[in-house]
């Protein structure tokens, strides 16, 4: 039930700001309202919830201040990552081949996804993108830090990617960290790493301004090569 109710949440079924209705939500998932209180109850440390006493639950609605700290937070852990798997890369390049491949293979969905127009899926790529750099940085710590934050996150992110252009600039990033870690740098890695959240934030910020527009795109924006 604490999983269905998070997914739900994630998903952007119940959004930010929304009051969780136990009765409404045991009636649609079949269970009993307890069940469902104890699921709230249990989400309450994970930042997706807010209890609110004699008010009730409600999904968390994020600050522009909240979403900063989470940005700088999570561009700390990512470019630490990114800068790991360059240096496995750098002591032995064969160890790390089979991350390469993957990594090449999710950049040509997402050029495939974006090709298509289908944003869903491209949210789903970048996350794995993300998510197979922190698991190659082989710091269990880390990624599970990590995985808290993105979570959070999720109640706003899919946001910054709304826009066909945002989409376009993430993928030439991705793939400047992809070159960076093959080449077995570093402080490339880092470098790439942490411009692509600080270029993520900015582009959040700016959906806020102009209301997330839909925007023509160009036809040759994304690079073809890592």
């Amino acid at each position: 039930m604490r999983s269905e109710i998070e997914r739900r949440i994630l998903a952007g079924e119940l959004e930010p700001g929304q009051k969780l209705n136990e009765v409404v939500l045991a009636n649609l998932m079949g269970v009993s309202r307890g069940t469902v209180r104890e699921a709230i109850r249990s989400l309450a440390d994970s930042g997706l919830i807010v209890l609110v006493a004699n008010r009730g639950a409600f999904v968390h609605r994020l600050t522009v201040d909240d979403i900063r700290n989470l940005y700088d937070l999570r561009g700390a852990i990512f470019a630490m990552g990114c800068a790991a798997v360059a240096r496995w890369m750098a002591r032995d390049s064969t160890r790390d081949e089979a991350l390469i491949a993957a990594l090449q293979k999710n950049l040509e969905d997402m050029r495939k996804a974006y090709d298509r127009d289908d944003r869903p899926a491209y949210y789903d790529l970048n996350i794995a993108f993300h998510d197979m750099i922190l698991a190659g940085a082989q710091n269990p710590k880390a990624k599970g830090a990590y995985d808290g934050l993105v979570k959070e996150m999720h109640l706003f992110r899919r946001r910054g990617l709304s826009v066909s252009m945002n989409i376009a600039q993430s993928i030439n990033e991705h793939a400047a960290i992809v070159a960076a870690i093959t080449a077995g740098d570093p402080g490339a890695a880092r470098d790439a790493a942490t411009h692509h959240v600080e270029s993520g934030l900015a582009r959040f910020l700016k959906t806020l301004s102009d209301g997330a527009v839909a925007e023509e795109r160009p036809e040759t924006d994304i690079a073809r090569s890592s």
